[in-house]
């Protein structure tokens, strides 16, 4: 069903008839949507106006300083926008000092977003904020905490020496030493061929990542391994390291040797012990001036136990406010997985008890018990929140500040109902109440399950995202309120959605009532940024192979185009000359040694196809035009004028390339690769707008923080550019928490932890069995993964937490889709293993359960135009009005596509009747809607040829015989000319232009491809030779009604020594096909396509009388015999005819296929031999994949049989043989092909009298 835009439906309410199911709204918005229409935010200096919400007054001194209670405070609600409102009036009734910055951890940018948009709010608002939201300091949980370290210890440096970044530059410092001693064997194995040290350093990263976690998850370990013990925890005790893995307690033991004694104690594990025994001192009137007085933690699902004894640490001097997400208002730390018994904790949540009317959990309790008590999906998922809790219950003492929270008539305990009118609804409240299976079974009667939950099942990626945005259009078109910011779009990866979301959104204007304003966010810049890919690439050179279309993008970059002064015209240019000079890849011959090219082979060999070839040809063309080679370089005569400045260009741009090639293949130190780097970004990139500007700046930046960690690392090693570049561009790659996010806009966005705020309509995407939860491949060498504690990171856990946390935000809608359905087979796919346990649960939880599950999962067909789209009584809705089928009359009753313009007289040429003959359908896209099916844009090819298939030797043997005939037709008639001569010349020319395959390969076709020339050439040359040239004969031809004249002159036409006269054509390929290969024999077919093109022109030349076209080619000698004028005159008119009515309607005939039907013997199915010529078959193509123009209006023969669009009733049965493609076919290439045969019948007669 095709349904409405819903901005039309939105914007022009009356024109529509009403639903009376929806009720409708008038547009409250007068303009379209901007990105920032949603998200303008009061910003500026703090000017000392405390920040108030609606219905509270400050009445403190500005410059007193305000009383700020210290302590660990924690609120907990299962809606975070109950703990947003919160922490908004708390922040507004108890604000800092003007002069004091509020500091907020988060987990990404989003929530940060999120959180000041709040405080950004109106005090009159709905819900009222503090009117600005400045003065902030927004920071990750581990960063702060170092800043925490240094301001409460004041002795240590900015940056730990044990950071992962350090750590990694020093352990490549010290791994080849270590390597050779037989402690570190274990670690040979992950070393093996690794010719650029890149294995080496990619080993460095993983041993410093893991010790990073160490660090974090683990110091004491490290603290045991420091003093000389090797061991290790398992379940809470205390085990010897094995054997195999004794190496990584001696590797932290020489790290710890490697660094400065001075600064050996700075690691993080050694720290946070120093700094835990300080805070034990602190006070409000004791806090250090680097501590903030007030620290808010907002909506971070999940810390390590470090992270939480910082804050408690400093809580004694710094209020310290955590806003935590519980999805469930009872205790629920029993409710686990069976395989997770034996780590039940001990004791209950201090915040939240048991329900009253569940048996306590003693040790006696079953297994099986612990898992259906509760509710399911809060077990499966739940692990990671309900451990987060349980650490917090270490340090929250609710006591020590309640009391205060009451005074300002605050809660702590924020819970709230979820409503249950919809199926989503329900379920949030089954988890919000604990209940299992059986009893949320019972609480689901009445609820319409048509609602708030629903599967998407499509077959690729592509398919989801155009599902998605009909999905999206439905939901605006149904609520007039709905604004693009209250919909949040999630995918397990970005990257790879994005290239569909632009393509699906993107191609939509903004004029269109289908437009909706969208953003894409996490995208990595390395491959977002333009500027970055290009960098990419250049610092890549030495391995690159040039290949043209590498180049060819490379000069797509503004900045790089403006540091190269070249603009749109001059790469347009460019893209052209690169084609016709024959540049394929490698910079020179030397560069394709490098890439493996024998150094063997001549010189010129090597260089052909190059960038140094084509430019030399440029240059040679631009100084002596079209004119003979010179030292065996053939000029490319199509640069000159003003234009040819732009080769000037292309030559700077090559040269810088080969400096830099030449330069990132010799290793270098850090500080000579920093300065090659700068060097590359100063010459080759220019900011072409803001934009830029701000990434070359990150860039340099990016550069100078490694430049300074490899020195505090103490490494000053010489490395390749494979090392170099992987680091670099990785570090361009880092996400921070200055990246857009809630820009008033659709957001589309990976699944992070805490990116699940509470929206409208959520829906997510790419819920693939293995794609979600995403694979994490663990080091084997990680001790962690045997060892699990509360608070440990774990990438699986982390998505099913995630996947929780999506749920529990919908708040009118979710939506889930995945590729159900294979794209090549239709096969069955699975879901996620989550996705999977959801549609369980409602099937298990529902009435009638199945058959509810399948009214709201919906599957969809393989491409968006469809026919169950727009099929009577289809439940599926598209608002692609582009995929609308023709709703025409039934064949012959249809009234002409396009009226003729009686008034306006046309003229045209023979070619226009010739184009007419090869392809009615391209003629009427290309003269009647100005449609032409070609690219504009050339990108060359990136590979030589090494062989000449069929199409490349018809390709190289027409440019032969079109430069044999030109030279045959401008030279004197001479009989001694040596046609195998000529032949040579003009193979070897297109050697020079790069036109064959490097020699020696290019040897091997030389017979192949001149051999079959000779004897059409020699031909040609005898004809010229006996017979003089006569003058140009005017051609004019006109229909009765004076619509259409065709006028043009034949030039070719010449009178041999009898006075008769004739003409020639030379065609680059047989005109006889079949296993024979030659005419007269049964398997032997006419290409009729190459006689079609020259129809127009023979009848023409009968005008003046009698004149034999002779066609000549590689095994043809053939002619076409005379005409009376009459008849000649008669069937150019009736071309004519067909050629006005093509534009009209176009003719349903394709003249392969016509001609196949027309010569066909009548009682073999010549319909079915047409069909198998349109349609191709296993062995051969069908004419309808080789042109666009048939394929858009005559997909199968069916169509064309009938002359109708795709979906009008075809012609059958009897009425085939008056078919309009029979009619067509039969008006269009019979007289063609009765001239043709009766000519042949003549001549077998002829040759029968002379047996």
């Amino acid at each position: 069903m095709l349904a409405d835009s819903w901005r039309s439906r939105r914007e022009k309410p009356a024109q529509i008839t009403p639903d009376p199911t929806i009720t409708h709204h008038t547009n409250r918005r007068q303009k379209p949507y901007t990105h920032d229409d949603d998200t303008q935010t009061k910003s500026g200096t703090n000017t000392g106006q405390s920040m108030n919400p609606a219905g509270t007054e400050n009445t403190t001194p500005q410059s007193a300083a305000v009383p700020i209670q210290p302590g660990f405070m924690v609120l907990q609600s299962n809606r975070l926008e109950q703990l947003r409102q919160v922490t908004v009036t708390w922040l507004g009734r108890h604000p800092l000092t003007p002069l004091e910055n509020e500091t907020l951890l988060v987990q990404s940018n989003g929530i940060a977003q999120w959180l000041k948009l709040a405080l950004a709010a109106d005090a009159d608002a709905e819900e009222p904020g503090c009117g600005i939201a400045a003065a902030m300091n927004i920071s990750l949980p581990g960063r702060f905490h170092w800043q925490a370290y240094r301001a409460v210890l004041g002795n240590l440096p900015e940056t730990s020496p044990y950071d992962k970044t350090l750590l990694s530059w020093r352990l490549l410092r010290l791994l080849p030493t270590l390597l050779a001693e037989p402690e570190f064997e274990a670690l040979h194995h992950f070393l093996s061929e690794d010719s650029s040290q890149r294995k080496q350093f990619q080993l460095a990263q993983r041993l410093a990542d893991l010790l990073d976690q160490y660090q974090i998850y683990r110091a004491d370990w490290l603290q045991d391994w420091a003093r000389g013990v090797n061991r290790i925890t398992r379940n809470n005790q205390p085990i010897a390291l094995p054997g195999e893995q004794s190496w990584q307690a001696e590797l932290w033991r020489r790290l710890l040797h490697d660094i400065a004694p001075e600064a050996r104690n700075s690691g993080r594990a050694q720290v946070h012990q120093q700094f835990l025994e300080a805070c034990t001192t602190l006070t409000p009137e004791t806090r250090p001036v680097n501590l903030p007085r007030r620290v808010v933690v907002f909506g971070i699902s999940s810390l390590p136990r470090q992270s939480l004894e910082v804050l408690a640490a400093i809580a004694r001097c710094t209020q310290v406010l955590l806003c935590v997400h519980n999805p469930c208002t009872h205790y629920w730390g029993d409710i686990i997985e069976p395989h997770m018994a034996q780590r039940l904790f001990a004791k209950p949540y201090k915040r939240t008890s048991p329900r009253a009317d569940l048996p306590a959990i003693t040790e006696t309790s079953a297994v099986d018990e612990l898992f259906l008590r509760g509710n399911p999906l809060l077990a499966a998922w739940g692990k990671q929140g309900r451990d987060y809790i349980r650490l917090l219950d270490e340090h929250d003492e609710r006591a020590a500040y309640e009391q205060m929270f009451h005074d300002n008539k605050l809660n702590i305990d924020l819970f709230e109902e979820p409503c249950e009118d919809t199926l989503l609804g329900r379920i949030q409240s089954d988890i919000f109440h604990l209940r299992s299976i059986d009893e949320a079974r019972a609480a689901s009667a009445g609820i319409d399950v048509g609602q708030g939950l629903s599967f998407h099942i499509a077959h690729s990626t592509q398919r989801e995202v155009e599902i998605l945005q009909d999905h999206l259009l439905g939901l605006f078109a149904n609520d007039p309120t709905l604004r693009p910011r209250d919909i949040l779009v999630m995918v397990p990866d970005i990257n790879q959605f994005a290239p569909h979301i632009q393509a699906v959104f993107g191609r939509i204007n903004r004029d269109d009532n289908r437009f909706i304003p969208f953003t894409i966010s996490d995208q990595g810049k390395r491959h977002q940024a333009p500027i970055y890919l290009a960098l990419s690439m250049l610092m890549n050179l030495s391995s690159s192979r040039f290949a043209v279309s590498e180049l060819l993008d490379l000069m797509d970059v503004p900045a790089l185009q403006k540091a190269f002064d070249l603009d749109v015209a001059d790469k347009a240019l460019l893209h052209r000359w690169v084609e016709g000079a024959g540049i394929r890849w490698g910079l020179n011959a030397e560069q394709r040694v490098v890439q493996g090219m024998p150094a063997a082979l001549d010189r010129n060999a090597l260089e052909q196809n190059t960038w140094h070839f084509g430019l030399r040809r440029m240059l040679l063309g631009y100084a002596v035009g079209d004119s003979d080679a010179w030292q065996d370089i053939e000029p490319f005569a199509e640069v000159g004028g003003l234009s040819a400045a732009v080769t000037g260009k292309l030559t700077h741009l090559l040269r810088v390339l080969e400096h830099y090639w030449h330069l990132f293949r010799q290793p270098a130190d850090v500080h000579t690769w920093s300065t090659r780097i700068s060097a590359l970004l100063n010459e080759c990139f220019v900011a072409a707008d803001d934009r830029d500007a701000m990434l070359i700046s990150r860039a340099e930046q990016r550069l100078q923080s490694w430049t300074d960690a490899c020195a505090q690392a103490g490494f000053s090693d010489v490395l390749p550019i494979e090392v170099v570049s992987e680091f670099f561009l990785e570090s361009l790659d880092e996400l921070d928490l200055s990246q857009r996010f809630l820009a008033g806009a659709v957001n589309f966005a990976t699944l992070m932890p805490m990116r699940a705020i509470p929206f409208q309509h959520i829906c997510l995407l790419g819920m693939n069995d293995g794609d979600y939860p995403r694979q994490v491949t663990s080091v084997d060498f990680d001790l962690m993964r045997q060892d699990y504690r509360p608070g440990d990171r774990s990438r699986r856990e982390d998505d099913r937490y995630l996947f929780l946390e999506a749920l529990l935000s919908a708040r009118q809608s979710l939506s889930i889709s995945w590729a159900g359905r294979s794209i090549r087979d239709n096969s069955e796919r699975p879901p996620s293993v989550l996705v999977a346990q959801l549609r369980d649960y409602i099937k298990d939880t529902v009435t009638n359960g199945q058959q509810a599950l399948d009214n709201i999962t919906h599957e969809y067909p393989l491409q968006p135009f469809s026919a169950a789209y727009f099929n009577a009584g289809s439940t599926l809705t598209t608002y692609a009005a582009e995929w609308t089928p023709d709703t025409g009359t039934t064949p012959g009753t249809r009234s002409e596509w396009l009226a003729s313009d009686e008034n306006s007289p046309q003229v045209i040429g023979l070619q226009a009747l010739s184009a007419l003959l090869r392809n009615p359908a391209a003629v009427f896209f290309e003269k009647r809607l100005g449609v032409v099916f070609a690219s504009d844009e050339l990108t060359g090819d990136d590979h030589e040829a090494f062989a000449i298939n069929g199409l490349s030797q018809w390709q190289i043997q027409d440019q032969l015989i079109h430069d044999a005939h030109r030279h045959l037709r401008t030279s004197a008639p001479t009989q001694d000319l040596d046609i195998e001569a000529l032949l040579d010349n003009l193979i070897s020319k297109q050697q020079r232009q790069g036109g064959l395959p490097m020699p020696p390969f290019a040897d091997l076709y030389h017979t192949t491809l001149t051999q079959p020339l000779i004897k059409p050439l020699q031909r040609c040359h005898d004809l010229i030779c006996a017979s003089t040239e006569v003058e140009s004969l005017p051609v004019q031809v006109g229909l009765a009604d004076n619509t259409l004249l065709l006028e043009d002159s034949i030039t070719d036409v010449r009178n041999n020594a009898d006075g008769r006269r004739l003409r020639y054509v030379m065609l680059s390929g047989q005109i006889w096909a079949g296993k024979s290969g030659g005419p007269g024999k049964t398997k032997s077919k006419v290409k009729w396509h190459y006689l079609a093109r020259h129809w127009p022109a023979h009848l023409a030349a009968q005008l003046h009388g009698p004149v034999t076209t002779h066609v000549l080619g590689p095994a043809t000698n053939e002619v076409l015999a005379p005409l009376d004028a009459g008849t000649a005159q008669r069937i150019l008119v009736k071309l004519l005819t067909l050629y006005r009515q093509n534009l009209q309607q176009p003719l349903a005939a394709e003249v392969k296929t016509s001609c196949v039907y027309l010569t066909a013997d009548p009682d073999k199915a010549p319909l079915s031999a047409a069909q198998t010529e349109y349609e191709g078959s296993y062995s051969a193509t069908g004419q309808v994949q080789s042109s666009e123009a048939l394929s858009r209006l005559w997909p199968d023969f069916t169509d064309l049989l009938g002359g109708q669009l795709p979906g009008a009733a075809p012609s059958s049965g009897a009425d085939a043989v008056t078919s309009a493609f029979v009619r067509h076919s039969t008006e269009l290439y019979q007289d063609l092909i009765q001239h043709w045969q009766l000519h042949r019948e003549h001549i077998r007669s002829d040759e029968e009298v002379e047996s």
